[in-house]
């Protein structure tokens, strides 16, 4: 990207990558899909408005979660919001349901005015513009913490084995990575792995690090997978490593 058509506005200064990752709002669960790119990026100087579009939906139950039949009138919103985003040189960041309630939001360029949403069934959208050259509510409602992005990290793998037929139900050795800077820590960390019934060897890497790899059998079934890796992640920071994920192979 040249940086005269950055400075002008004509191409967006990030590159989508969208997310879905659970969270909660207000003591509800809410389901969060946001583009990380803009994440990133924020605050973006040339979309100083915020626009966003709330709605209400039924749901299913008390989870406040939309239920199956409604998903796709909430996915024809937020592609209406993007084209009217789009068509003022704006950019859509992000989406937020919980308690039976929907916000969409996205930014645009000072002074710019958004033509009216397109009409979508079932839902009756409500539009406010508000200045926020801070990108206050990306940075402090839509930026995902460290069990969020845990969870994220979960399920781009947990995607890729889903994609070759796996059934994660079932149990397989499933294998962690962690580098520490000295022997000492790495070996304190192994210890408390032992004791939750990880295989752990620890061995010296080619940088000089140490490399800690911790095997055991389980499923890789969200959400219990997301408690286990987090825990597993939990004790490699603890001790000063650097986590560096998990694999498996596939169960099909």
């Amino acid at each position: 990207m040249g940086l005269l058509r950055k400075l002008l506005g004509r191409e967006q200064a990030w590159a989508e990558r969208w997310a879905v990752y659970p969270g909660e709002v207000g003591g509800h669960l809410a389901m969060y899909n946001i583009d990380l790119g803009a994440v990133e990026a924020a605050p973006v100087a040339r979309l100083p408005q915020r626009l966003d579009v709330e709605f209400r939906y039924k749901g299913k139950g008390a989870t406040g979660m939309p239920d199956v039949s409604e998903l796709a009138s909430i996915h024809a919103l937020d592609e209406a919001v993007r084209q009217v985003l789009k068509s003022v040189r704006g950019a859509l960041v992000g989406r937020v349901l919980s308690g039976n309630t929907g916000r969409i939001t996205g930014y645009l360029p000072e002074g710019a005015t958004p033509p009216p949403l397109a009409e979508v069934p079932g839902l009756t959208p409500e539009s406010s513009l508000v200045s926020d050259p801070g990108w206050t509510r990306v940075r402090e409602e839509l930026t995902p913490d460290a069990w969020q992005r845990n969870v994220m990290d979960d399920n781009q793998v947990v995607q890729e084995l889903e994609a070759h037929g796996d059934r994660l139900s079932s149990p397989r050795p499933v294998e962690f990575l962690a580098y520490f800077p000295d022997l000492e820590r790495a070996e304190a960390a192994a210890e408390e792995l032992r004791i939750d019934g990880f295989a752990v060897t620890v061995e010296r890497g080619d940088e000089g690090d140490f490399v800690l790899q911790a095997i055991r059998r389980d499923p890789v079934e969200p959400p219990a997978l997301h408690e286990a890796t987090w825990k597993v992640r939990g004790i490699v920071e603890g001790h000063d490593g650097l986590y560096d994920g998990w694999g498996c192979m596939v169960q099909a």
